[in-house]
């Protein structure tokens, strides 16, 4: 959800009958909504603390994200983290994420996303919102720029 200029790739690999493997689709544990403001990584211990998501000085920015994760959500029974994976598992058949966890009940509970099945319009409707909303750099979401070769 925040990195979403890969889906300028999607015409072309859907074309070739290419998958899209989904690097990091809650954006570190960002968008499962269990980190909030003012949430301190040990920079020793954990590499989120590097990451630009997860800076004070962007936790704001992110807020609409956020929020608008936590409602749809609630509207369906279900949780940012599932609400995230079944987006992306929504858009296109050939987009596989893979989130990374290292506890049995998050490893169920990213299960649970492939029971949230989004109608296109609903799709259509959180990428009109994501288009929308402030949202701070990602950690390994810099977009990449061509550069021209003289």
């Amino acid at each position: 959800m925040m990195a979403r200029w890969h889906e300028s790739l999607f015409p072309v690999l859907e074309e070739l009958n290419v998958g899209f493997v989904a690097f990091s689709p809650m954006a570190n544990g960002l968008l499962t909504g269990a980190y909030g403001k003012g949430e301190q990584f040990d920079p020793k211990l954990d590499y989120r603390s590097a990451m630009p998501q997860f800076t004070q000085e962007v936790a704001k920015k992110n807020q609409e994200l956020l929020y608008l994760l936590q409602g749809l959500a609630a509207q369906r029974n279900a949780t940012p983290a599932q609400i995230s994976l079944a987006w992306m598992l929504c858009k296109k058949p050939w987009i596989v994420p893979i989130p990374g966890s290292r506890k049995t009940e998050r490893m169920r509970e990213n299960a649970g996303a492939a029971d949230v099945v989004l109608t296109n319009e609903e799709v259509d409707a959180i990428d009109q919102t994501l288009n929308s909303i402030p949202m701070s750099a990602v950690f390994g979401g810099t977009e990449v720029v061509s550069r021209e070769t003289k």
